[in-house]
């Protein structure tokens, strides 16, 4: 994808800049044409095959072939004719589109500036450099993938994978794991260098958070689990767990309210604990607490984190998949109507009797239940949810429902003192009016505890060198809600 044909630059406003990564905006002469401005669909997708070609031109036939395989060459031609008038239209200036000599022209007569070229040429400078700055800058450059509108065009397919291809191999070679990660769910290595990472600041937790997240991702999509290595420092990073307990500095009250209302009598006991405060103030901390507290009594515990919803129910399918991870028997004591709901939420509950009809929010509701329960062998079991200001509305409506069932469920949630779901907040106050909510408000430390917590010291880190045989593995992964750096779930 090279400019190989310069542009004849009449003045320095003859310009066409196009965006294609992650969107698509086309600026000419700093005038930007908007959605509206396009008078077809073809007419964009004209101009858009025509700014990933070389030199932006293409032979008419390639072009009636990429946007109308499916007509004849007479047919094709009056379509073609179409397009590049309404592109003209739209662009606002006649040599937009030229048809000469057989050769189907973009701006021909302006300099055009496309981002999926510049960031092509600067991916391919940097990786040929092994510069990890220059590479870690040359990713910032690819604004997402190619034609998120155009997803299923063939036309873009071939240039999508070789453009998304560039930008991960940019990410491994700047070390920009995290980001690695986020872009491709079931990339190991990148998931290893995040827990090592972790455990080398010592935050197990952390660790096992980015192996829970590599776990789920490799289910699902490959229906594999990690590689022996990766394993293997999940094993080392959870004994080193069970050897310290992070001590938590000028929470004491707040502790001592959570243990009074974990030892209360299940029918004095609240259904649901909401522990509220700004962002960054020790929420995540506090939960890990509740959590330890709670296996301490012989709880069964599944924590999860909320996240931007993409799917309804987001919380509660994340909820679903670690406890069928963990234990897949569990999907053999709920029920046929029960599985059926829950296949249609996680393909890890499937296979299942086809779901008639819609799903509704009562047999979410039940069938989320009926696993908690089977999970629990009916012993009380705690959903904890960090970040739950980010769940959906329809994962509200189930947290509420739980909250207000009450025994042997009970959910504990954190969130940041004002919510973002609506939903959820009308839910709370409803619950908290009919004493089914206990809140915990988390208030700044004091300068004392503040100093404290910055002098307590750190945990050993380990020696977690990436090579060697496996540690002995465990029987059983521990149970979901392990705690990460945000309070996430476990495995």
């Amino acid at each position: 994808m090279t400019d190989t044909h310069p542009r004849t630059i009449a003045g320095a406003s003859d310009r066409v800049e196009i965006v294609v990564l992650g969107d698509f905006r086309v600026n000419v002469d700093s005038r930007e044409v908007g959605p509206d401005d396009w008078p077809s669909l073809r007419a964009a997708q004209l101009v858009q095959l025509l700014c990933l070609s070389d030199g932006h031109r293409l032979v008419r036939d390639q072009v009636i072939d990429a946007l109308w395989p499916q007509l004849d060459p007479e047919a094709g031609r009056a379509n073609l004719r179409k397009a590049a008038h309404h592109a003209r239209q739209a662009l606002g200036f006649p040599e937009a589109i030229s048809l000469h000599g057989g050769q189907v022209i973009l701006c021909a007569t302006k300099t055009v500036e496309v981002d999926a070229v510049r960031f092509e040429r600067l991916a391919e400078a940097a990786l040929a450099s092994g510069d990890p700055t220059a590479c870690a800058q040359a990713a910032d450059g690819y604004g997402g993938d190619l034609l998120p509108g155009s997803r299923y065009e063939d036309w873009a397919e071939t240039a999508r994978g070789r453009l998304r291809s560039r930008y991960l191999d940019l990410l491994r070679a700047g070390s920009l794991w995290d980001r690695l990660a986020q872009a491709e769910p079931t990339d190991e290595p990148a998931h290893r260098e995040l827990m090592r990472n972790a455990i080398a600041a010592g935050n197990r937790p952390e660790a096992i958070r980015w192996y829970a997240q590599l776990r789920s991702a490799l289910e699902l999509t490959l229906g594999i689990p990690p590689d022996r290595e990766t394993q293997a420092l999940y094993d080392e990073c959870v004994a080193g767990l069970g050897q310290s307990r992070s001590v938590l500095v000028g929470r004491h009250l707040e502790i001592a309210r959570i243990a009074a209302w974990l030892h209360a009598a299940p029918g004095e006991r609240a259904g649901g604990l909401v522990i509220r405060g700004a962002a960054g103030i020790g929420k995540s901390a506090l939960c890990r607490e509740v959590r330890e507290l709670a296996r301490g009594r012989g709880w069964t515990v599944v924590g999860v984190d909320a996240v931007q919803a993409s799917r309804p129910y987001a919380v509660v399918c994340a909820a679903i998949e670690q406890l069928i991870l963990e234990d897949r028997s569990v999907l053999d004591s709920v029920g046929g109507p029960a599985r059926s709901v829950l296949a249609t939420l996680s393909p890890l509950a499937a296979p299942a009797p086809d779901l008639l009809g819609p799903l509704g929010r009562h047999q979410v509701i039940g069938a989320f239940r009926r696993l908690l329960l089977a999970a629990s062998g009916a012993g009380p079991i705690m959903v904890q949810v960090d970040d739950a200001d980010l769940v959906d509305e329809a994962g509200a409506d189930v947290l509420v429902h739980l909250i207000g069932s009450g025994r042997p469920v009970v959910v504990v949630l954190a969130l940041r003192s004002e919510s973002g779901c609506p939903s959820l907040e009308r839910g709370l106050a409803r619950l908290a009016r009919g004493s089914h909510l206990a809140t915990i408000d988390l208030a700044p430390l004091a300068d004392e505890d503040a100093a404290a917590l910055v002098a307590q010291a750190a945990p050993e880190p380990l020696n977690v060198g990436g090579g060697g045989p496996p540690g002995p593995r465990r029987a059983r992964a521990p149970r979901a809600g392990g705690g990460g750096g945000r309070g996430g779930g476990g495995p």
